[in-house]
């Protein structure tokens, strides 16, 4: 288990290409990274495009470093309720797991489709059902390429009139993957989601244990998706970090903080080196088993 952090953060510090975002997050103690999205466009829409990816392979050998994870376009809706718009996200994502691949990515988040947000139970089983049919043809893309697909859980939005957000519970995204029984398609766990959904995030971990494959791991007051470092909000860590433990999860703790932006540069390296300490005491918790005298070491 390795600390981990999405490469967009260099982009608060003025690194905003992935060439130069890779050794400043090394000269900060990083050395594991999710890719994040933006960095990912940015490849793909490069003229230099095959260039790009082997320059960034390059320089992570020569850094020491490692990226097994990156995040598929955001704004993909694979269930979205315009056909043609539905086809142009899934043609995105599948471009985004060829990029990936050539990257030496192991793992690719992707948001489950929403189609909106369901209000009846006749509404629900239509996001479900398109959501299985897309997921089944990228799960078998990904695993042509050798990758895996975490679904990452989401949260709802605050107006009760939109409705409901497919994969804001952990019991829908369980449902999708326990009908597929795909070996490519995992969890992407977000703790920031989680909170701000009023989930118990230790027991999402462990109702998300036998398909947890990927990580984003932030902190919130409960009161919106502010993504800050653990620590800065009301997540009580030690039981995340023993319900971990429990599920034998092996992979990064890849933090994804954009709370921590602001105007001060300076500060903001601060902020990044800090959120490395606090992610290796993460991991020391999780060793530990959650027990909280991990916390009390000087």
């Amino acid at each position: 288990m390795d600390p981990s952090i999405w490469t967009q953060v260099a982009a608060y510090i003025g690194c905003e290409d992935l060439s130069t975002a890779l050794p400043a997050l090394c000269g900060l103690g990083w050395r594991c990274f999710e890719l994040s999205t933006e960095h990912l466009q940015l490849i793909e829409d490069a003229p230099d495009r095959q260039r790009r990816i082997e320059r960034a392979v390059e320089q992570l050998a020569a850094l020491g470093a490692r990226m097994p994870q990156a995040h598929a376009l955001l704004a993909a809706d694979v269930a979205h309720g315009d056909p043609a718009r539905r086809d142009a996200d899934m043609d995105r994502v599948w471009k985004n797991l060829r990029t990936c691949a050539a990257l030496g990515v192991k793992v690719v988040v992707v948001h489950p489709g929403t189609g909106g947000c369901w209000r009846t139970r006749d509404e629900y089983r239509t996001v479900l059902e398109t959501n299985a049919r897309q997921f089944r043809i990228l799960g078998d893309q990904a695993g042509e390429l050798g990758l895996r697909i975490a679904l990452e859980n989401l949260f709802d939005p605050r107006s009760d009139r939109r409705g409901r957000r497919f994969g804001s519970l952990p019991c829908e995204l369980l449902e999708l993957l326990g009908g597929l029984g795909h070996p490519a398609l995992g969890v992407c766990l977000d703790t920031s989601h989680a909170n701000v959904q009023g989930l118990d995030v230790a027991q999402a971990v462990r109702d998300f244990a036998p398909y947890l494959i990927a990580t984003h791991l932030s902190d919130n007051d409960g009161s919106g998706d502010q993504h800050r470092t653990p620590g800065y909000g009301k997540i009580d860590w030690a039981p995340v970090m023993a319900a971990f433990a429990e599920a034998g999860y092996p992979g990064p703790l890849n933090l994804e903080i954009p709370g921590e932006a602001g105007p001060c540069r300076a500060l903001v390296r601060l902020k990044v080196r800090q959120a490395l300490e606090v992610t290796r005491r993460l991991i020391a918790l999780v060793r530990a088993g959650g027990h909280d005298e991990v916390d009390n070491e000087a």
